[in-house]
């Protein structure tokens, strides 16, 4: 403890004594103890005051002695005055004594903990001192409201004002460690509490005001960083929280300082997750929304950027409830509620989206309807869905679309309850039953989405009833043409025939009608099938074909008459023509070529031989023309060795022309005559272009016809004759062979 801290006890505990004795008087033992407190800090103020304390204190002992009656004795002697002086003077002695021992040991101090409001307020003063020296808050404010009432006459006033500056500052301190922690109105109503009397009072003003300055500068700052972290500038909410750590507040400078630094990286962080999610988005599927909602909700909620996915994750939630939308008018309940579960359950659109699936519900009763069979599992299916859209409470969007698909399912209902009647009617399969129940199914209305129903139903039994009423023409017919008589036939179709158009059993009818044709057809035409075929086996070809064509186009033989017509025209045809190529194959083997292709050609196309035929007579042609390529040579070959003269420049003759092909016709082909040799001496040989080369002809239906020879350049051509041979030389040489 410092010596002003003792010091500061020491005139306390004097201050003590003081106030406990200084109204009622000192005796001279309690002021020798006054006197002893503190000799080296008490005031001379103080040491005065004790004194005059005790010099208004023996004169009342005088006056009192001087005021006792006095006794009738004698004079005293010289020995009694001695021994009264010896103990007046021993009496002082014992009492300085006394004083000086109270002096030299501390007076005990007061017990705090017994302390009242009662007590003096010396030991109040010196408790609540030693109570602030804890820099207790509370304390100091309950030692300040103990001093703040005391009057300047006050024996412990100067005492009391030097205490509340120092436990002013203490107050401060206590205050600027609230600035520290930041909390500015807390600071403020720490000092609100030291009184304006306080010595040190100005300073509490000044750190008030700096504390306010500050803090507006700090707020200001902190602010607009608020705002540009929000608007995702980076740059300068950076630039911001710089400005900040300059201030000279530990709290804006540092807490705060770092608190906005955190808080930028925490928001661009959270942005970027954003655009992430943002990013996911592309072909704008319900999985992508789904996907960008889950990754946007890890996105801190205490986070600015939050709002921002929040609006977005709510957008998005809104094109998932129009997804769902679309879907379910698709009638694809599935991919709807597949949907709907993105959107987050804490969101209020979900509880449009479940409204939605209870209307997809509701609507999806209607879509699979059975026509056929049992209707028990249809008024199942309609009554779930009339109860999935009475769940939609009337705050929902989709009420009113609820509230008209349950009237929908309702008549749905009515009327699954007549169709249901109307089978129940019907199956009994007799004509009257048949007629009612179609009268029941006509009580469901136009309008009605079971009205197609009710329509087919209608139809079929109608087409029933019909067919009730032409069964027994059909039955009738069936029976009569079990005979498989031509008269039983026709009576058949006659009776078929009594069904009418657009009548159900019509097709039957005219099924049966067609085969029972068909059968009277065979019969007929059978005899002239048969003797055709005795007059073939009996080489009778043309009678034959004569019998068969009598069956005429459409009869149900006629098909099988045309192809024993072919195969005995076939027949007939090779008997024909067999000999003539028989002649041109002899002709050909006598080396006559010319004469074999005429002869070959006389059969002519479409008959049975013609590509055989006409494969002789390409070959014989090429053969043929052969032959005339090599006489041709050697013809040449003797005009170089005989006629020898200075040639002219060589002339070139164009090459021989292609083979010309003339349309078939059964009589024989004439050809030109060959070209006549010129015997006139020519001024140089002659060069010939080279022969063609044998054409091969593949078996065609036209006949391919050949050229003569090319005609030399120099003499005319000969007009056509008739001759069926050419005239050349070689040919010539051939013909007589």
């Amino acid at each position: 403890m410092s010596s002003e801290n003792i010091s500061q006890q020491k005139k306390l505990a004097v201050s003590h004594n003081y106030s406990k004795n200084g109204e009622n008087g000192y005796s001279s033992s309690s002021l020798i103890k006054k006197e002893l407190v503190d000799p080296i800090t008490s005031t001379s103020q103080t040491l005065d005051r004790q004194l005059n304390n005790t010099s208004e204190v023996k004169p009342e002992k005088n006056s009192q002695i001087s005021t006792a009656p006095k006794p009738n004795r004698k004079p005293k002697t010289y020995w009694g005055w001695q021994l009264i002086w010896w103990s007046v003077a021993a009496g002082f002695g014992i009492t300085g004594g006394a004083a000086l021992l109270w002096l030299l040991v501390n007076p005990p101090q007061p017990n705090c903990q017994q302390i009242s409001p009662l007590s003096a307020d010396g030991e109040r003063l010196y408790c609540a001192h030693k109570a602030a020296e804890s820099r207790n808050l509370e304390q100091l404010e309950t030692a300040l409201a103990l001093v703040e009432n005391w009057p300047e006459e006050h024996p412990l006033y100067q005492l009391g004002q030097q205490m509340t500056g120092e436990w002013t500052k203490l107050i401060i301190s206590v205050a600027n460690q609230k600035i520290r922690e930041g909390n500015l109105q807390a600071a403020l109503d720490t000092v609100a509490k030291i009184p304006k009397s306080s010595p040190a009072y100005s300073r509490v003003e000044e750190a008030v005001a700096g504390w306010k300055k500050q803090w507006a500068e700090g707020q200001s700052l902190y602010e607009e960083a608020e705002k540009a972290i929000k608007a995702i500038d980076w740059k300068k909410a950076s630039a911001y929280s710089l400005a900040m750590s300059k201030l000279d507040n530990v709290h804006w400078q540092s807490i705060k300082f770092r608190e906005i630094l955190e808080r930028i990286a925490l928001e661009k962080k959270g942005w970027q997750i954003l655009k992430d999610a943002r990013y996911l988005i592309y072909e704008e599927t319900a999985n992508e929304y789904g996907e960008a909602i889950a990754l946007a909700r890890k996105i801190d909620q205490n986070l600015y950027i939050r709002d921002r996915a929040e609006k977005d994750i709510q957008k998005w939630s809104r094109s998932l409830i129009e997804i769902a939308t679309e879907q379910i008018e698709e009638k694809d309940l599935k991919g709807a509620i597949a949907a709907i579960e993105y959107i987050p359950s804490d969101y209020k659109l979900k509880k449009e989206g479940k409204d939605l699936i209870l209307l997809g519900h509701a609507k999806a009763a209607t879509w699979n309807q059975s026509i056929e069979g049992s209707q028990v599992g249809n008024i199942v299916v309609l009554v779930e869905g009339k109860a999935a859209a009475a769940q939609i409470t009337s705050n929902s969007p989709y009420y009113q679309q609820a509230q008209t698909q349950i009237q929908r399912l309702q008549k749905q209902l009515d009327d699954l309850a007549h169709i249901q009647l109307a089978k129940a009617i019907a199956s009994v399969g007799q004509p009257a039953t048949l007629k009612l129940a179609i009268d029941q199914a006509k009580m469901v209305g136009l309008e009605q989405p079971k009205r197609i129903q009710a329509q087919t139903l209608i139809a079929k039994w109608r087409k029933d009833l019909l067919k009730i009423e032409d069964q027994p023409y059909v039955l009738l017919a069936k029976q009569l043409a079990k005979q498989e008589t031509v008269d039983s036939y026709n009576s058949a179709i006659k009776q078929a025939s009594y069904v009418a158009l657009e009548r159900p059993l019509r097709i039957q009818a005219q099924t049966l009608i067609a085969e029972w044709n068909k059968r009277v057809q065979i019969i007929e035409d059978s005899p002239l099938l048969a003797e055709a075929r005795v007059l073939a086996k009996e080489g009778k070809l043309g009678q034959a074909i004569d019998v068969a064509y009598e069956i005429e186009s459409g009869r149900a033989l006629y098909e099988e008459a045309q192809d024993e017509i072919y195969k005995w025209s076939t027949e007939l045809q090779i008997a024909q023509d067999r000999p003539i190529l028989n002649q041109a194959y002899g002709l050909a083997d006598q080396g006559r070529l010319t004469a074999a292709i005429n002869t070959a050609y006389q059969i002519g196309y479409g008959r049975a031989l013609y590509y055989e035929a006409q494969g002789a007579i390409s070959k014989w042609a090429s053969e043929r023309d052969a032959i005339w390529a090599e006489q041709q040579a050697e013809e040449a070959r003797r005009r170089r060795q005989y006629q020898p003269a200075p040639a002219p420049s060589p002339q070139y003759y164009s090459p021989a022309p292609s083979p010309q092909y003339y349309s078939p016709a059964p009589s024989p082909q004439y050809y030109s005559p060959a070209p006549q040799r010129s015997y006139s001496p020519a001024p140089s040989p002659q060069y010939y272009s080279p022969a063609p080369s044998p054409q091969y002809y593949s078996p065609a239906p036209s006949p391919q016809y050949y050229s003569p020879a090319p005609q030399r350049s120099y003499s005319p051509a000969p007009a056509p004759a008739p001759a069926p041979a050419p005239a050349s030389s070689s040919d010539a040489y051939l013909l007589q062979e």
